[in-house]
This record gives structure tokens, C-alpha cells and sequence, in this order.
């Protein structure tokens, strides 16, 4: 009796390894190494550039430009929560796995846009006081403004402050890093953006444009091997003044803004949000902020919270005030725009070992849905702008940059254009133990190359040159 209950329990034993090793094998895929100039979806994204730089918009004529400003901080209620009133009560701050729900407000938060108009050809650059632009609010916002201005036209970006709103991107993934997904939420930011985008384009008249850049390595570091690490330290500046004076200045930096950390619960725009204010108590009417190449940067200055993200926020801003005072603006601009769908490798998301990861059929149950990827560049006179979704890191960043101004050409590389496909870093650091690889890679360790490869082709064809 004895023996038989033993083969029992060993046969049953053996079925549940049998099992394991099963879902264990179907669970897990093997990380992809396959050369990406040799696959399918590259093949494919080559052929939309293509075409996309066929049917690029081209003019070149007088400048016009509009400039709009939104509140967009939600009133924190512990009563009824009515969006139309902006009353809200348990919103989560995006961005730290951790976060907690607002109670209140250290400063407000904002949605900025310029509107730029050449011959009847038309741009948008807006930037939120937000960790990301959720493609979720981007799809409410194009459905509003259809037939009035296209997906194409609009050049989105955030400042990636880690205290404001989340609660705006479903699935697991979204709810880690900013909460329970709340369509009310987004309804309430679509709307607010479609408005502001339309106050923008109704304020265009004949302005003048200029850009550059200042060097501010004090304020930034690489976080990922540190201070021996390469670094893009530059703030580039985009600055716009109108013909009744008014002005309207963007900084693009790539020091991420999380200098105040996860144990806050109030509303703020980090460092961003000093810079933003500073500049237009000294020099701007309106200025916005644009996260650079975050993707292995983080900050570096003074003191503690609050007070070391006004250290960086101000001292950056007085940084900027020195470059825009030596800008030389003309009223005649050249703009080129090219929009592109592009194609990614199968998600290689969540650690398992060295040598896998979770099986992409699992991963995609984990990630907010998304619809074909985009990406955008746009030359204003001499300034290069690719707008990007996703994480760019710093060391990849500065070797384009580099690259241009060699050509005689500044340049932007903004995150967050309205998806998100993670960081971006170079695949040397693939398999480093870091939070930006480890954990925020997502498609492998040719992603990198291949979509710095995609950046260099959409320069090329703006500039008419082979960097």
C-alpha cells in the first residue's frame, strides 16, 4: 500500500513539473538578436519614410504665430467630482510605481501652445505639465479638432514632471506608473487641449522666429553609469516674438524632472515648472518646456525638493534669458514637416533572465493598446525638431546633435509625442542591471540602433544632406 500511494504522489509530482516546464517554455521567449536591417518591420518603416519624405509639406514665406496658455491642475474635492467644474478627487501622480493620491496644489500646472503658420501651412507645439501625453488623450484630442487640423500638424510633448496628473492610460503598465485608468479624466485633458490648440491658431499674426542653445552641464548627469558618462547638456531654445511684441520662448533639457520624489501628494511642475515661470516673470509672456533626451539623463543641483527643483528650474531659465539676448529673429521662414508610421520589433518586455523574457502574447496583455506608431520632424530655418514616442537617451541624442550643427543646423530631440514605447539606450548598456534597461527596454537590444538609424534618415531629409 505503501508503494502504491508513492507512485501516486511521484507520478503526480513528475505531471506538475511536466506542467511548469510547460508554461515555463510558453511563458518565456528567448531574446531576439536578429540584425534589425534584416527584418520584415524594418523593411517596412524604410518604405513609409519613403514615402512620407515624397509627400513631406515644403514652404517658405512669412512667418505667422499664435501663442495660447491653459490651467490644466484638477481641484482636489472629497466630495462630488465634476470635470466641468475641474473637481476631481482621487487622482493619482503619475510616474513613480509608488505615487499617491493628490491632496492638493504647491503649484499650478499648465498646457502651453505655439501655433505656426507659413503660406497656409500650419504646426502646433504643445507641451502639458505632465509625466507623458497618453496616446488616449492625443485620439480624444484629434476627433475634436477633425476638420479643422490634422494629427499630422501637431507636434506634442510634456515635461515629464512625476507630480501630476495620471490616471490617463489603461492597462496594467498605465495603472503601475499613474493609476486606475479614468475615461473622465482624459475626456477632461482632451478638451482642454482641443481648446487650446484652437485659441493658438485664432491668436496667429506676423511674427519673427529664432533659435539656439546654451550649454548647462551643472544641471544634468548620466544616470545610468555616471559622471565618466557622455552627456547632452545642451538647453535649446526656440523663441518667437510677435508683431505687437508679445513673446513666446520654449527650452527643450533632457535632466529628468523628478527632483521632488515619490513621498509628495501635491501638484507641481518640477523644475520645468520654475523654469517656466521664472522666464516669463523676466523675460517672456509665454514660456513652455520640453522634455530633451531623458532617457539616461537625470538632474543635478542644489539643495532638497522643492528647493533644489527652483535651484535647477531658475538657474536653467537664467541660463536661457543669456542665449534668447543674443538671438537674431527674421520673419521669413523656411518649414519642411514629415509624418511617419513606424514598425517595432515584438515586445520583449518583463526580466526573466539574461537570456529571456516574457512571451510577447503575455507582454501585450501588460501594455496599453496602441495604434501605428508616429513620428515627426520638422525644420524651421536652421532648427531641427524630431518629435519622438519615446525615451531617447542622452549618449544617443548627442551624437545627432553633434551631427547637425556640424551641418550649421540646431536642434531639438523632445520625448512623450503622444505614445510611448519606453526608454530608448544605447544597446551597449542592453543587458546592464539598470532600471532604464532591465526594466524599461521593451523591444530588445537592436531597438536602439534602429530607431536612431529612423532619426537620421527623417534629418537627412530635412536638411537635404547625408549627416
Amino acid at each position: 500500500m505503501k508503494g502504491r500511494w508513492l507512485k501516486i504522489f511521484l507520478k503526480t509530482l513528475g505531471g506538475l513539473i511536466v506542467l511548469l516546464v510547460l508554461l515555463f517554455y510558453f511563458a518565456t521567449t528567448p531574446i531576439d538578436t536578429t540584425p534589425y536591417f534584416e527584418t520584415q518591420y524594418y523593411r517596412n518603416t524604410i518604405q513609409n519614410i519613403n514615402e512620407a519624405v515624397k509627400n513631406r509639406t515644403e514652404v517658405q514665406g512669412s512667418l505667422f504665430a499664435g501663442f495660447a496658455k491653459t490651467n490644466i491642475t484638477p481641484q482636489v474635492t472629497n466630495s462630488v467630482a465634476d470635470p466641468n467644474q475641474d473637481l476631481f478627487t482621487n487622482i493619482k501622480l503619475a510616474g513613480y510605481g509608488d505615487g499617491k493620491i493628490a491632496t492638493g496644489v504647491h503649484d499650478s500646472i499648465y498646457a502651453k501652445a505655439i501655433a505656426l503658420s507659413i503660406n497656409n501651412e500650419s504646426v502646433v507645439l504643445i507641451s502639458a505639465d505632465l509625466v507623458a501625453i497618453p496616446e488616449e488623450i492625443v485620439l480624444n484630442v484629434e476627433k475634436r479638432l477633425k476638420g479643422k487640423i490634422s494629427r499630422n500638424q501637431l507636434y506634442f510633448g510634456a515635461t515629464h514632471t512625476h507630480a501630476s496628473i495620471g490616471n490617463c492610460m489603461p492597462g496594467y503598465v498605465g495603472k503601475s506608473f499613474g493609476g486606475e485608468y479614468q475615461a473622465a479624466v482624459v475626456e477632461w485633458l482632451g478638451k482642454k487641449i482641443s481648446d487650446l490648440i484652437l485659441k493658438a491658431l485664432a491668436d496667429r499674426q506676423p511674427a519673427q522666429l529664432s533659435s539656439g542653445y546654451i550649454k548647462v552641464p551643472n544641471l544634468v548627469r548620466n544616470r545610468i553609469i555616471g559622471e565618466t558618462g557622455r552627456l547632452n547638456d545642451k538647453l535649446d531654445l526656440l523663441s518667437i516674438v510677435q508683431e505687437n511684441g508679445k513673446k513666446a520662448s520654449i527650452g527643450v533639457f533632457s535632466a529628468h524632472a523628478t527632483v521632488i520624489g515619490p513621498d509628495n501628494d501635491l501638484y507641481s511642475g518640477d523644475y520645468p515648472g520654475y523654469f517656466q515661470r521664472y522666464l516669463e516673470d523676466k523675460a517672456v509672456d509665454i514660456a513652455l518646456f520640453f522634455a530633451g533626451t531623458v532617457g539616461s539623463h537625470s538632474n543635478k543641483g542644489e539643495g532638497h525638493k522643492f528647493d533644489k527643483a527652483q535651484y535647477i528650474g531658475e538657474t536653467l531659465a537664467d541660463s536661457a534669458i543669456v542665449a534668447l539676448n543674443k538671438m537674431q529673429y527674421s520673419s521669413r521662414v523656411q518649414l519642411s514637416a514629415i509624418s511617419s508610421e513606424i514598425e517595432v520589433p515584438k515586445l520583449q518586455f518583463l526580466y526573466i533572465s539574461d537570456r529571456l523574457r516574457l512571451a510577447p502574447f503575455l507582454a501585450k496583455k501588460l501594455m496599453p493598446p496602441m495604434n501605428p506608431i508616429q513620428v515627426q520632424g520638422l525644420k524651421l530655418n536652421n532648427l531641427i525638431w524630431l518629435a519622438l514616442p519615446y525615451e531617447l537617451s542622452g549618449e544617443y541624442g548627442v551624437d545627432l546633435k553633434n551631427a547637425l550643427e556640424l551641418q550649421g543646423y540646431n536642434s531639438v530631440l523632445s520625448s512623450f509625442n503622444g505614445q510611448y514605447l519606453g526608454y530608448i539606450t544605447p544597446s551597449k548598456y542592453y543587458y546592464f542591471d539598470t532600471y532604464e534597461a532591465r526594466l524599461m527596454g521593451w523591444y530588445g537590444p537592436t531597438m536602439g540602433d534602429y530607431l536612431m538609424e529612423l532619426n537620421y534618415k527623417m534629418a537627412n531629409a530635412l536638411t537635404h544632406s547625408r549627416l
